[in-house]
């Protein structure tokens, strides 16, 4: 029995049996005595155990604040790093990089009393994080050799440690990136398609000579921003602000990632696929849809119930097809066909839900590709100004279709014909003017010579029977030539041109509305008389010139604002009489090309380069990765 046992026991039996008064016996003594000891000794034990438990609270306490506590770099510092870049190895920075516009970095610098610019000490601020995703946006397409030096860039920020010199070499590099991007915003070299000679320009007189900026103007706006606290402000208006540039830009991140992470492969399925079919590869074309954004969210239970042997990698689930052909793993379920409807749907292909072999030819073009098309895409948006206004006409002409947005809200949508393919439409970006009903089509030299004088040889009585007459010149009024006495040789003429004009009516080119916006090409928006076009799903079949689907219903929504109901346009064109209709408030319309683009739902669309426009220079990422 220990000595607190004995005490609680001889307690009890005093308690129980009273004895006489005198000294305490020896052995409850010891055993009192023992208990304050130990009572003491507890007492001693929770004093350090608190005091361990203090000890460990303030340890945590510190490495807690010095976790978030992050390095500084002083301005002195800072003030000899950079200069150390600027002056002493200007050729050598981070490893072998060459600074391209020295003099100018050296000014910037100076008025920033040499202190970093998009670094907050060791790690970029907002700006320099907006500016390296403009810059790796830009040059993701590889269209040219742009001399941002991302890939440096990126390398480096990757390996960006507590050193003032890194941080100040990453810093400078920016600046020199900064100043050739904006000084390529600013003079348009980012926008793609221009210069296509398929519609020559007609002026008569040469253009001013544009103003170019210099790098000097990009360094000037770059420290005004600075003095106003605006940098931020100012890389971001270096980039369209629409928010579909913005959804591209995250649709490039994905197929970026994808194509980045090595798991995609193309896949090597020989015959079709329908529903309940079975194949090795089929893990691997749900591996594809999910990464792609075609799996409905609570669809992909497959990867976990029915997986066997809990294996996820479908390289690893192809390789035991063997084992179990008829698991449901592989096997297009349900899940799997509204998938590829949803992936056909938005790439521009019948949906039928069948793995066919045009459904496999597209899910084989690699990611890296896809992110290259997205990427030159989203250069497009930089021919739309920064308000596209209340009320306007917007054509996707990839996408074959015209909408019509008043007070911000989509209120026609229809289907268009563009140009053929050796006659593309521009991308504009104009205002229309004027709508006329009833139009007479004065029909261009080019399409005289090419389509109409051709076929009146071989039938006298063609110009005749489709209402054309001949004039001689541009003389007012003008000269009619009698087709009885037409020599088809005034049409060579250099001075005595001959020009067709067809009347209105039912046979007319033009249809019964032509909608005018000014231009150098001789492009515009009209009705058509061939209806029957607009059932093919490849329409490029024009001369150049946009026909519109449903003409009265767009000539209503324009002319609308100025009383004009549609029994008044119906009357006016019925009469056969060109009249033209000013337009009080002229509507911007914006002629566009985009292949891909996010709709409003956020579904990344994709469509046929008809125009063989996404085409890339495949040796450009190779001179930029040179540029140092």
């Amino acid at each position: 029995m220990d000595s607190l046992s004995i005490y609680y026991s001889d307690r009890h039996r005093s308690l129980k049996r009273p004895t006489k008064a005198g000294p305490t016996t020896t052995s409850a003594k010891k055993a009192h005595l023992t208990y304050t000891e130990r009572k003491t000794g507890g007492s001693q034990n929770v004093i350090t155990l608190g005091l361990v438990v203090s000890c460990f609270v303030l340890i945590s306490v510190v490495l807690f604040i010095s976790s978030t506590t992050r390095p500084v770099i002083a301005p002195l510092v800072a003030k000899e790093s950079l200069e150390h870049w600027l002056y002493s190895a200007p050729n050598n920075v981070a490893g072998g990089a060459s600074l391209r516009y020295r003099e100018e970095l050296e000014q910037v610098y100076r008025e920033t009393q040499h202190q970093l610019i998009w670094m907050d000490h060791y790690r970029l601020n907002s700006a320099g994080n907006a500016l390296v995703t403009n810059l790796r946006h830009t040059a993701s397409d590889e269209w040219k050799a742009y001399g941002f030096r991302i890939s440096k860039l990126q390398t480096e920020l990757g390996r960006l440690d507590n050193q003032p010199k890194h941080a100040a070499a990453i810093d400078v590099l920016l600046t020199d990136a900064y100043i050739d991007f904006a000084r390529q915003v600013f003079n348009k070299e980012l926008l793609p398609n221009t210069g296509e000679l398929d519609h020559p320009s007609f002026r008569k007189v040469a253009a001013p000579p544009t103003t170019r900026v210099t790098s000097l103007d990009v360094i000037s706006l770059l420290s005004q921003s600075l003095e106003q606290g605006k940098l931020h402000e100012l890389v971001k208006q270096l980039v369209p602000s629409h928010p579909g540039y913005e959804r591209l830009g995250q649709e490039l991140e994905r197929y970026q990632d994808i194509a980045e992470s090595g798991l995609w492969y193309p896949l090597e399925i020989e015959n079709p696929l329908k529903a309940g079919d079975h194949h090795a590869q089929i893990p691997r074309l749900k591996w594809m849809l999910n990464a792609y954004g075609d799996y409905q969210k609570s669809a992909m239970d497959w990867l976990v119930s029915q997986t066997p042997n809990s294996e996820l990698d479908p390289l690893a689930l192809e390789r035991q097809y063997r084992k179990q052909p008829e698991h449901q793993v592989y096997r297009i379920d349900e899940n799997t066909v509204r998938a590829l409807k949803h992936y056909q749907k938005r790439n521009g292909l019948l949906p039928t839900g069948r793995l066919d072999q045009q459904t496999l030819a597209q899910l084989n073009e690699p990611p890296y590709f896809i992110a290259q098309r997205i990427a030159l895409n989203m250069k497009r948006w930089r021919y739309l100004p920064k308000e596209l206004g209340e009320d306007y006409i917007l054509v996707n002409m990839a996408d074959f279709r015209l909408n019509y947005f008043a007070k911000g809200k989509r209120q026609l949508n229809m289907k268009v014909i563009i140009g053929k393919e050796h006659l593309r439409t521009p991308v504009l970006a104009e205002t229309i003017s004027s709508v006329i009903l009833a139009p007479e089509w004065n029909v261009p030299h080019r399409i005289a010579i090419r389509d109409i004088i051709p076929q009146a040889k071989r039938d006298p009585d063609y110009l005749r029977k489709h209402n054309f007459k001949v004039y001689e010149g541009w003389s007012m009024p003008p000269k009619e030539v009698p087709l009885e006495n037409l020599d088809f040789n005034g049409f060579q003429s250099r001075t005595n041109t001959y020009r067709l004009v067809q009347a209105p009516g039912d046979d007319n080119s033009l249809g019964n509305v032509k909608f005018v916006f000014p231009n150098d090409k001789s492009i515009y928006l009209h009705d058509t008389n061939h209806k029957e076009l607009f059932a093919r799903d490849m329409r490029a079949l024009s001369s150049g010139c946009i026909r519109v689907e449903q003409p009265m219903a767009l000539a209503k929504a324009l002319l609308g604002r100025q009383n004009w109901d549609e029994q008044l346009i119906s009357n006016v064109i019925e009469r056969r009489y060109t009249r033209p209709v000013r337009l009080k408030d002229p509507v911007p319309v914006y002629l566009m090309y985009w292949t891909t683009w996010v709709n409003e739902e956020g579904t990344l669309q994709v469509r046929r380069d008809v125009y063989n426009r996404d085409q890339i220079n495949n040796q450009s990422h190779k001179l930029d990765s040179i540029v140092l």
